[in-house]
């Protein structure tokens, strides 16, 4: 039968154990508020008994570790749909800066300018033509222009802004993953002698979680504990050695355009969802597009009345453009014309009261001019606008229902491996109850010590 320093150990392990079991509670109730914190576990054993001539009796309660409780199915999930939340979120901004440049619908200035260019030829079209009426169409004219180039420096400006941002993003990017490298260096050197490295393993995969906002990531792990990350078909990190990001330019035909690009090698990167490739896509697709229809609409109203003022003839002048340039950035008025606005043509004779080509012109707001697709200028813009509300109502509702989706993945992932107080706080009251009856196993040991020795 097992003695009395057999009844001690097994009670001093009972002891032990629940100790172990209260220091790990202690430790989740402390963290319950720290971010990317996973609840921890510790685990139990039973000694091998001691095998007797009765039977196997049991030596107590082993600790054989603490366990981190973590859910990978559904934390690579969270990070996935993270990205593409925001990726949405950062063209859903982009297109609300568009929004509030070209103006609402209660203040379309650009759509007004045009309205009051037309106008004025409309005025000028009517019989009585007189020297003020001229001078409305240019100052109508120059007001249009210098509206489009306000549009066209703000669209700049907010290039300029996405690009500091993608540069911000970068560093941020690049910050986290020598993190991450860092974190694999440590969990190699605890992991290797034979201690699971928990708390590190979160702060890691807290930073994973992170770097996938910018860029959606997948993530493999090794034996020795380290986790490579890999972000667009590329390893940027290996266990503690880190490839960084940085960005270049290259010449394209308006000039020079920022790409991001791996560091040493200069490789192009075709960046997974996530908030930078969101910038990117704004700045690439969204903005360009929305400058690319301003061109066309620039362009229409440029060729349109170019093609009926060029037919004009004045007094003094015949053949004359009314505007020049070919571009939102580029369109003006013509020089000749600023300076001396009776070359304003409105009919193809010098005739009185020719106003034929002024009609046309005004006219030319709502009727095909003939040329092209055959719409008209405000049909080119009202596409334009139309193409914007439909995008950006598109991108309200997906970043809505993205957001919906992770706040699912969220509570899952908390209902595993979040700390839920009400559980530790039980946790606590049944490991403290085991202590004390443990503690009460070594008083009655020790009161039959003092028993026996009191027989000697």
């Amino acid at each position: 039968m097992p003695g009395l320093n057999s009844v001690m150990d097994t009670s001093l392990s009972a002891l032990f154990a629940a100790q172990a079991g209260l220091a790990t509670t202690s430790h989740n109730i402390a963290n319950a508020n720290t971010p990317g914190y996973s609840r921890q576990d510790v685990l139990f054993a039973a000694r091998r008994p001691d095998m007797t001539a009765v039977g196997a009796i049991g030596r107590g309660v082993e600790v054989e570790g603490v366990r981190r409780i973590q859910d990978e199915f559904i934390l690579n999930n969270l990070r996935s749909q993270t990205a593409r939340g925001q990726s949405f979120a950062s063209v859903d901004s982009a297109l609300s800066e568009v929004e509030s440049i070209m103006g609402s619908v209660d203040n379309d200035h650009l759509g007004d300018a045009l309205s009051r260019f037309f106008g004025a030829w409309n005025a000028l079209s009517q019989p009585t033509i007189t020297p003020s009426m001229k001078e409305n169409v240019v100052a109508a004219a120059v007001a249009l222009v210098n509206d489009m180039h306000s549009i066209d420096e703000s669209l700049t400006a907010l290039e300029s802004n996405i690009e500091a941002s993608i540069q911000l993003e970068l560093g941020n990017l690049n910050r986290l993953l020598t993190q991450v490298a860092d974190l694999n260096r440590q969990i190699m050197a605890v992991e290797t002698g034979g201690n699971p490295a928990n708390d590190l393993r979160d702060q890691r995969d807290l930073l994973i979680t992170q770097v996938s906002e910018i860029a959606e990531v997948t993530v493999h792990e090794r034996e020795d504990g380290t986790k490579d990350v890999i972000l667009a078909g590329r390893t940027m990190v290996a266990r503690d050695s880190v490839t960084l990001f940085e960005t270049s330019y290259e010449r394209t035909g308006d000039g020079y355009r920022m790409m991001v690009v791996t560091g040493g090698n200069k490789q192009a990167v075709d960046l997974s969802v996530g908030r930078l490739e969101g910038l990117l896509t704004s700045r690439d697709v969204h903005v360009a597009g929305v400058r690319e229809q301003l061109d066309a609409v620039a362009q229409k109203l440029i060729e349109d009345v170019n093609a009926l003022h060029t037919q004009g003839r004045t007094l003094t002048s015949s053949g004359l453009q009314f505007f020049t340039g070919d571009s939102l950035h580029t369109i003006e008025v013509n020089a000749e014309l600023l300076g001396n606005s009776a070359l304003v043509a409105t009919g193809r004779t010098t005739a009185p009261g020719d106003n034929e080509l002024a009609l046309a012109i005004a006219n030319l707001g709502n009727l095909s001019s003939g040329t092209g697709d055959g719409r008209t200028v405000n049909d080119v813009y009202r596409a334009l606008l139309t193409d914007l509300a439909s995008n950006r109502s598109t991108y309200e509702f997906m970043v809505e229902n993205q957001q919906s989706v992770v706040a699912s993945l969220e509570a899952k992932l908390a209902s595993v491996a979040g700390v839920s107080l009400d559980e530790e706080g039980a946790s606590m009251v049944r490991y403290q109850n085991a202590y004390v009856a443990a503690a009460k196993v070594v008083t009655t040991v020790q009161s039959m010590y003092d028993t026996l020795m009191n027989m000697v």
